[in-house]
């Protein structure tokens, strides 16, 4: 009965003391609980900076090793792979040229790099640069998923400047790709951000790096549609020809390629300074000969990465080049293919460069080449209508750069003739054509009302379309391997056209036929 009544009575007390302090004791409560959430919160955050601290050592002390120098961690990581479960983080530092330690323990097959984009204003992606990663995420699954093979996914994207603005959704580029790129199924440990690199031409020379220690020779380029042009004429500049490059554009809408045309113009002039600035414009040891040297390895690199893809076996085959500034394009042609008969046809006899045709003969005669033969002629569309239409005849390769609107082409019927049986007379044709636009006779560029009335409104890819249906050629393919800015400011497409035929009747005509039938050369130079 003791122990009743005191409960009840102590109960009874608490009560009212329960009832006179409630307030204060709702305060205590809240204060109660919000010091554990505190304590709780303080607890995660030092595990966090633990952590952290402990992969900044890690870094610093990778750092030390390689270079030998105590600069911030973010000063000189390029590459971070995103599988940070143990805080591992990969680094290689451009101005050093000097690599840490790359995990080799995945071997990888092909890789896409996806090209960064501004992000707005808060911080958050813009569309363009969202449908950039996620076009990148759709070829991950398809490379992965249906051909069974294992990829890197590489976001390049930081920009000249990082911010830190708490406020921001995202505070770089590649942070907001990462996130994209994770919401589409692809796996961490497969991401790679490339975050160090200010332009198109870094990012190109960052991602050749890391394939080199990956061993990876097969890359996707992803970026969006008005972009590609660019990124064609600086990634086929840095990589080796050995490399197989796939662009891939987002599309984007017609408005907007429009309004990116002309800043396209002034970017592929810093693109230039940018290739030089890395060293890309030039090989090592070797002088690059031309009057436009500065465009001549960019072009090469195009055609010859194109040429290793064939692997054809050209023993006995017969090449050509028009206009072969300087023999520049010619004498790679006649070393990479020495079992190849290579005839160039210089364009001194148009009075444009009257020196070009000693220059190159010199150079046969320095590298003591014996297949490269130099013809001294005027050009004519006869000449392609004889070669196509009366002798059927076939080189295996020829190029036709900046050259081919001087050919004596007046009406666009005269100009469509004369491409039927120039591209016809070879399986298949490198090509440089004037840029599709309206001219104005502003820009420099040579016979520009004439070309004008060839195009008559239509773009390069219409213009093949063209030929293809009207004179009946169902095999003709063609593609785009890139763009050089030319002086006059205008943008040239440099493209691949393949001829074939059903029952393909056409055969190399012999030397001879050439020489004093078709070209009228004469006394060869050489």
């Amino acid at each position: 009965m003791f122990y009743n009544r005191k409960q009840s009575n102590t109960l009874d007390n608490v009560s009212a003391f329960a009832s006179k302090n409630k307030i204060r004791i709702l305060i205590v409560v809240v204060l109660v609980i919000y010091l554990l959430s505190f304590v709780s919160f303080k607890s995660n955050i030092e595990n966090n900076n633990n952590n952290n601290n402990n992969n900044n050592n890690n870094n610093n002390n990778n750092n030390n090793n390689n270079n030998n120098n105590n600069n911030n961690n973010n000063n000189n990581n390029d590459f971070i792979n995103n599988n940070n479960n143990n805080g591992n983080i990969k680094c290689m530092d451009f101005k050093k040229k000097e690599s840490c330690e790359i995990d080799s323990s995945t071997q990888y097959d092909s890789a896409i790099v996806v090209l960064g984009y501004s992000l707005h204003s808060d911080g958050m992606p813009t569309q363009i640069l969202k449908e950039r990663v996620v076009l990148a995420c759709e070829y991950y699954s398809k490379l992965n998923d249906v051909e069974g093979g294992k990829t890197k996914l590489i976001l390049s994207g930081k920009g000249k400047e990082e911010s830190t603005d708490p406020d921001k959704a995202f505070n770089s580029e590649a942070e907001a790709m990462n996130e994209i790129a994770l919401q589409n199924d692809v796996s961490p440990l497969d991401i790679l951000i490339e975050s160090n690199s200010s332009n198109t031409a870094e990012n190109a020379r960052f991602t050749l790096n890391y394939l080199n220690k990956i061993g990876v020779q097969r890359l996707f380029i992803v970026t969006s549609d008005f972009h590609v042009l660019r990124s064609q004429y600086i990634f086929q500049t840095v990589f080796p020809p050995e490399f197989d490059l796939v662009f891939v554009g987002a599309l984007t809408p017609l408005k907007v390629q429009q309004s990116k045309r002309d800043n396209e113009k002034i970017l592929f002039k810093n693109a230039k300074k940018d290739l030089e600035s890395i060293g890309a414009l030039e090989i090592p040891g070797e002088k690059i000969e031309g009057y436009h040297p500065y465009r001549n390895l960019p072009r090469w690199r195009m055609i010859e990465r194109e040429l290793n893809l064939d692997n054809r076996e050209v023993a006995g085959t017969k090449m050509a080049d028009y206009g072969s500034n300087q023999g520049f394009f010619s004498i790679q042609l006649a070393q990479k293919f020495p079992d190849a008969t290579v005839f160039s046809f210089e364009g001194e006899a148009m009075n444009e460069y009257k020196s070009a045709a000693s220059i190159h003969e010199n150079k046969i005669d320095e590298l003591g080449l014996k297949n490269n033969y130099l013809c001294k002629t005027r050009i004519l569309p006869s000449m392609f209508e004889q070669l196509s239409q009366k002798h059927h005849h076939l080189y295996e390769y020829q190029f036709c750069l900046s050259i081919f609107h001087w050919f004596d082409m007046k009406t666009q019927q005269d100009f469509e003739d004369t491409l039927s049986n120039h591209l016809i007379s070879s399986r298949t044709t490198f090509i440089e054509l004037p840029e599709a636009m309206n001219y104005k006779g502003k820009e420099g560029q040579h016979a520009w009302g004439r070309v004008n009335v060839w195009y008559a409104n239509r773009t390069e890819d219409e213009i093949l379309y063209d030929i293809r249906e009207k004179y009946n050629i169902p095999k003709m393919t063609w593609k785009t391997l890139g763009a050089i800015l030319h002086e006059n400011n205008t943008v040239r497409k440099l493209i691949r056209v393949d001829v074939n035929f059903e029952n393909d009747v056409r055969q190399p005509l012999s030397k001879s036929t050439l020489v004093e039938e078709i070209y009228n050369c004469g006394q060869l130079m050489h």
